[in-house]
């Protein structure tokens, strides 16, 4: 069997296509940047973090935008809404959470920008007041509790971490209504008129006014992306600030998605290419791999985008310049393979094992990936080797994940520069004296340690029967610093965010 494989940085060349190379529609990864959808991998409040964001449009058109935070651990919505962008506008938002302690206190947004959105965020007398008077929406729990309810934790500290998806549903026109005039900014600065456009959305006992409720595509045309977005967190007491770009994905849709608030729609499942396929096409050694799709597994052409049989990254640990890294590997599509609400009591290839609706004596709330570690120092001397047993658990458990390098005590008091809860610790200080080096992760191995799933960690086969190798994952490498050798009572902190690298490896056809 002919194999392909692609040795990059983790987003470098992967494009989707529609089932054939040429003009054809076709989903992609922009190295470039901009997109129909963005997805950023990780948001925190934890440990007084919080985190910024923005999403600017670069075009023309009017935009109608779903915002979806997931939680981090069974990417259950915690909040969601819809931004309608005015032609060549910038919308901004800050999440962050009003305290620190017990299981009560959730991620709340706040936002005081003038953009539109519904339900409406900026001014909204509905919704609570900071002390400067701003309003802000709490996130929330219904999505995990109830008749919702899985094996995970039900309290609001849940949505204190996760990842974001935004999601173009269709560009904003005047065709019959003046809903384009109604988000553009007019000669006050201010939108023409977010009213309407929450308005457009009433029951439709409302008659005409509920324009959007009766027919979703009145003013809509496909989405024709150019957006681009960027997340900051920000821990000001320690006077820290790591910033990234958001991962772009074009020609998402061919059609108009545009759906009603609240109803969780569209989301990464909903990826199409033509009307019947969506096509994966990944351009390694110098030829396009084309792995086509039918839309009943769309999701898979998604994960293409992002699949990867290993990652690499860098760590520093130093105690002499206060050096602390932590890894963030998020699986942005996980919750259509794993979450049991959707595919049932197995789960979908390449994921291995579901999260449960209800805590069992062997799962109390967690969907296994497996994995092996290894590590170098920077003279190349191995330090770390998981195909020996060590105490690093050989497993990441949730949608968001954190490795903090060299940090104890994490599952109490959260990871030392994100403070995540969803962490996993790896110690390689005590090894060779190593306090900087490079790890790599595997999340597949053809060979398999003992005991180890992880050859089984492969997509499913393309129309053409072919399969990638891996798991779609993203995320980046948090790296800080503490410099008490300047100017006797001052100290300097830093930081920085560096993406992962990685490869991919698809198996063809016989």
């Amino acid at each position: 069997m002919k194999q392909n494989r692609l040795s990059s940085s983790i987003f470098a060349g992967i494009v989707l296509a529609a089932g054939y190379a040429g003009g054809a529609q076709a989903v992609h990864l922009n190295q470039r940047g901009t997109g129909e959808v963005l997805l950023y991998p990780y948001y925190t409040v934890q440990a007084g973090n919080q985190t910024l964001l923005s999403v600017v449009n670069t075009t023309a058109a009017g935009k109608a935008i779903k915002m979806s935070f997931r939680e981090g651990r069974n990417s259950r919505m915690a909040l969601e809404f819809h931004v309608y962008m005015a032609p060549f506008d910038t919308w901004t938002a800050s999440v962050f959470s009003l305290s620190d302690t017990g299981t009560n206190n959730p991620a709340v947004l706040t936002t005081l920008d003038d953009t539109c959105t519904v339900p409406r965020i900026k001014n909204n007398t509905t919704l609570p007041t900071l002390v400067n008077g701003n309003r802000y929406v709490p996130f929330f729990n219904y999505a995990y509790t109830g008749t919702n309810d899985d094996a995970g934790p039900d309290t609001l500290d849940r949505t204190r971490e996760g990842h974001i998806e935004m999601i173009e549903m269709g560009e904003v026109v005047n065709r019959s209504n003046g809903s384009l005039t109604a988000i553009t900014q007019n000669d006050t600065g201010l939108p023409g008129n977010c009213a309407q456009v929450i308005q457009a959305w009433l029951p439709a006992s409302a008659g005409a006014m509920a324009y959007w409720t009766l027919n979703q595509s009145t003013d809509m045309d496909p989405p024709g992306g150019g957006l681009f977005g960027t997340a900051s967190i920000v821990d000001a007491f320690q006077g820290i600030l790591l910033s990234y770009q958001a991962d772009a994905i074009e020609d998402f849709s061919d059609v108009q998605q545009h759906k009603s608030p609240g109803t969780g729609l569209p989301t990464l499942t909903s990826a199409r290419s033509s009307p019947t396929t969506a096509t994966a096409q990944v351009f390694a050694d110098g030829a396009l791999v084309s792995s086509s799709y039918p839309l009943s597994q769309a999701i898979d052409a998604v994960s293409a985008l992002f699949v990867q049989d290993q990652i690499y990254n860098e760590f520093v640990t130093s105690m002499s310049v206060g050096g602390a890294s932590e890894w963030v590997v998020s699986f942005p599509t996980k919750f259509a393979y794993t979450d049991q609400a959707a595919v049932g009591s197995v789960a979908l290839p390449p994921f291995t094992q579901t999260f449960p609706t209800v805590a069992t004596p062997t799962n109390s709330g967690a969907a296994d990936v497996h994995i092996v570690m290894a590590a170098r120092n920077r003279e190349a001397r191995p330090v770390l080797d998981q195909v020996a047993p060590l105490d690093f658990p050989r497993k990441l458990s949730f949608a968001t994940n954190v490795i903090a390098f060299s940090q104890q005590n994490t599952s109490t008091n959260g990871s030392s520069i994100l403070g995540s809860k969803l962490v996993k610790e790896v110690d390689i200080r005590g090894m060779n004296l190593t306090e900087y080096g490079w790890a790599s992760l595997s999340l597949y191995a053809a060979t398999a340690p003992s005991g180890s799933l992880i050859d089984q960690q492969q997509m499913r086969a393309d129309l053409a029967g072919g399969r990638w190798r891996g798991l779609p994952a993203q995320g980046f490498w948090a790296v800080s610093f503490t410099n008490g050798q300047l100017t006797p009572g001052v100290l300097s902190n830093y930081g920085d965010l560096v993406k992962h690298k990685g490869s991919a490896d698809y198996q063809a056809a016989p």
